[in-house]
């Protein structure tokens, strides 16, 4: 079991650097979006809520949990998708291990890529920007949980990927909607308050207040809490779409 998952996480690395078009498409499209940010001074008034004076800083920050958050839905997502039109999803679920073993391969996979393409997003936004951001090892943990919270949401929107086959516009509407609604940019604290059943949602709240130096257990757990939740609906999920696919017949249909 433990050699086909990692398996899944060469296999998915050696495609993904093959074609390295798209890696590239991912930086220009993530730091254009944050030039737009930057141009338009969105986040301003985090520096008055926050008392905080580098607000640039705190938009980064979000941006860099909001890249996390919308590749582990749409990676999962896609390779679904992908995998099924090719029929290869078919060879998995007859295979003798776990299809959530394999697929949480492809997740361990993004998660390497999508922190490499971070990385060289962050470089240009200070080398452009002057962004300057110091991270903190206490960033990790909750960028960790909060992924893996969202990893449960790409689950969820990958059994509507197989059983309703065309997902691609509402994966486009997820990752812009969660832009504007979990604090990524200055959200309503309305809003705030009904999107605090998503992951990322907490996870930015506590981002913001590690680099201010302030609380944030009780946060924590309730990141914790949402983000098993969301694990926990989106594998039912995922079975219950499955099951039904193969029970009306269109599995190998694409």
């Amino acid at each position: 079991m433990i050699m086909a998952f990692l398996w899944e996480i060469k296999m998915d690395l050696h495609r993904t650097f093959r074609y390295h078009f798209g890696l590239i498409t991912d930086i220009i499209v993530y730091f254009g979006l944050f030039t737009v940010f930057m141009i338009t001074d969105s986040g301003m008034s985090y520096g008055e809520q926050y008392g905080y004076a580098n607000y640039k800083g705190l938009i980064l920050l979000g941006y860099i949990a909001w890249i996390y958050a919308v590749s582990a839905i749409s990676n999962i997502a896609n390779s679904v998708h992908n995998e099924a039109a090719q029929g290869i999803l078919y060879k998995k679920i007859s295979s003798k291990y776990p299809l959530q073993i394999l697929f949480f391969g492809l997740f361990i996979s993004s998660l390497i890529l999508e922190t490499g393409t971070i990385l060289v997003v962050v470089l240009l936004t200070k080398l452009v920007w002057g962004v300057q951001i110091s991270f903190q090892a206490a960033f990790f943990l909750p960028l960790l949980v909060q992924t893996i919270g969202m990893y449960g949401i790409g689950l969820l929107v990958a059994g509507l990927a197989v059983y309703y086959k065309k997902t691609g516009a509402v994966v486009f509407l997820i990752q812009t909607a969660l832009l504007f609604v979990t604090d990524t940019v200055p959200t309503n604290a309305g809003i705030l308050n009904i999107t605090k059943v998503l992951p990322l949602t907490n996870c930015n709240y506590i981002l913001k207040k590690i680099i201010t130096g302030e609380p944030y257990a009780e946060r924590m757990i309730l990141l914790i809490v949402t983000s098993v939740l969301w694990i926990v609906v989106g594998s039912i999920m995922f079975r219950i779409m499955l099951q039904k696919a193969k029970k009306r017949g269109n599995l190998l249909f694409y």
